[in-house]
């Protein structure tokens, strides 16, 4: 799973980035124009290919890039067809799916904030854009709001989410991240425990002044930012193509065409077991961005290369950060290559993979956990609890210490 959460201090919007591992097909909610050159960044580094980008609303506080991002990606523009905005690539209702690779986003109609407000359910969480704040909501008194509408999105159908699921919405203005179903149900001050008339009389008189941006970003986000990203040069979209993905079918044909330079970040035992014939092992944790530039060129198309697609991403991004402007990632590594039925080399020696040895690791340390908690003392729980959150946050941050640890083990080298 490949998520990141946002931020734009300016108007304190998130922005989410989500993308399928195998496909490395991604989408974007509510993507800030300013931001635009750091979500492209991100879309590059990590070989995605941004296919939608998704708003929840039309925005008062901030302008849209998606225009800009479609200019640079090819990214269709998507928004409720109740914003009646004009701009835009889809138009959603209630109930849309959207996909994008193995992945799946479920359109919520969640209008009260805005005529046209949704909220977007994939996986375990919710992007609640304006309807559902951390311990409040959007207010209600200007673009066609109304109050009793959106005391029925956030009870008939938020709430009827499991209380477990993650909320994560378009705004936040004292540094908290996300919340829950639950949390909110029980603590949000605007709902909980409220009735129906009280929500409406505290919606009423909340006497805000208007966001500072509304007459520039209403007009602006009807047409998806169109005009802004006119401003979105083609210098600043030029580095579009410095780190991309390729599949191993489409590596095979290149290099049926003569030599290329396929750098394999695998550590050195799997390297030695299988490998692309005319590969070169520089493993991921002694990849030296200076060397290698001083090796092939800042402009030499490189191709990174290892077991399923994840470590040679983050070498393309590190070496796209230091400077080198075609790198290029090959999609599902040499599985995908094997799968394929593509010649390869193999070696005498037969090591499990980095990737299994860190699944076999985490396991067993799970495993080992819970038993010691369950026959000898407490303590083994905590064990078993630490390896889960470690795997989660290499799920969110796309990185895995466990690996750094393995590749250097003896046996790995």
């Amino acid at each position: 799973m490949f998520f990141k959460q946002l931020f734009d201090p300016d108007s304190s919007t998130y922005t989410y980035l989500i993308a399928d591992d195998t496909t490395h097909e991604a989408v974007i909610i509510d993507p800030v124009f300013e931001q635009a050159d750091r979500d492209l960044r991100l879309v590059r580094e990590h070989g995605l290919k941004l296919k939608y980008t998704l708003e929840t609303h039309v925005h008062a506080d901030h302008i849209t890039s998606a225009q800009a991002l479609k200019n640079a990606t090819g990214a269709a523009t998507v928004v409720s067809a109740d914003c009646n905005a004009h701009g835009y690539d889809r138009l959603l209702k209630d109930g849309d799916v959207i996909l994008f690779g193995h992945e799946e986003i479920t359109v919520i109609a969640t209008p009260g904030h805005t005529p046209g407000s949704v909220s977007y359910l994939w996986r375990d969480r919710v992007f609640t854009g304006d309807a559902l704040l951390i311990g409040g909501c959007g207010r209600t008194d200007f673009q066609g709001g109304n109050a009793e509408a959106l005391w029925s999105s956030i009870t008939d159908k938020l709430f009827a989410l499991d209380e477990q699921t993650l909320v994560f919405p378009a705004h936040d203005y004292k540094g908290r991240r996300l919340s829950s179903i639950g949390e909110e149900q029980r603590f949000n001050a605007r709902v909980a425990g409220k009735t129906r008339e009280e929500f409406i009389a505290i919606m009423d008189n909340l006497g805000l002044p208007a966001p500072k941006r509304i007459h520039e970003a209403v007009p602006a986000n009807l047409d998806a930012g169109a005009a802004q990203a006119a401003t979105h040069t083609e210098h600043e979209r030029a580095p579009d193509a410095a780190v991309h993905s390729t599949s191993a079918n489409q590596l095979a044909e290149t290099i049926a065409t003569g030599p290329v330079n396929l750098l394999d970040v695998r550590t050195p035992a799997e390297f030695e077991t299988v490998k692309i014939a005319g590969s070169i092992n520089i493993p991921l944790d002694r990849l030296n961005p200076a060397e290698v530039r001083s090796r092939f060129g800042a402009d030499a198309a490189l191709y990174c290369v290892c077991q399923t697609g994840t470590r040679s991403q983050l070498a393309a991004a590190r070496l796209r950060n230091a400077g080198l402007t075609n790198v290029i990632h090959v999609d599902g590594g040499t599985n995908a290559w094997v799968a394929g039925g593509l010649p390869v080399e193999r070696g005498p020696r037969n090591v499990i993979s980095l990737d299994r040895q860190m699944r076999i690791t985490a396991g067993a340390l799970i495993v080992a956990g819970i038993a010691v908690g369950a026959l000898w003392h407490p303590a083994g729980y905590w064990l078993a609890g630490l390896i889960g959150a470690g795997l989660a946050y290499a799920g969110l941050s796309n990185t895995c210490g466990m690996t750094v640890v393995l590749a250097k083990m003896p046996w790995n080298r």
